[in-house]
């Protein structure tokens, strides 16, 4: 039987994360909480709301992975543009560390995928990429 894609995306997926988070552990981070940081960091005037849909959570899962990371010193709630609204704010715990968290994912990755050709794994990027633009309506995945 040939399995389906869906079910090769999601075993693939679990896998992958577990090993990113085993990266992330050293730095008490999720790979979601990762990812987070660095929506923060491409995109600092982003609302909770606009936030939550970038990562595809739950604005309930947003505030648990934001109030951890105020615990763990990556991020602060700072006022808003309007000065009625707060806006979430990377410490500077958190820009100092992004540039090592980053590598250490690579290296994970890298151990990820040891055995696969760099060409597969480029292709799996691209086709990936081309997937989550497709499927989500937001071209930003191809840049």
């Amino acid at each position: 039987m040939r399995a389906p894609v869906a079910y090769l995306l999601a075993h693939a997926g679990g896998l992958a994360t577990r090993w990113s988070d085993a990266a992330l552990r050293p730095f008490d981070l999720t790979t979601r909480q990762y990812w987070l940081l660095v929506q923060l960091d491409l995109e600092p005037e982003l609302t909770t709301t606009e936030l939550a849909r970038q990562l595809d959570v739950t604005r309930q899962s947003l505030h648990e992975s934001v109030s951890a990371l105020e615990r763990a010193g990556y991020l602060v709630r700072a006022p808003g543009a309007s000065g009625r609204t707060r806006r979430l704010a990377l410490t500077p715990q958190a820009v100092r560390n992004l540039p090592r968290i980053g590598e250490a994912l690579r290296d994970a990755e890298e151990s990820f995928f040891d055995g696969v050709s760099p060409a597969a794994v480029e292709t799996l990027r691209r086709l990936l990429r081309a997937t989550l633009a497709h499927t989500t309506d937001d071209e930003s995945w191809l840049s």
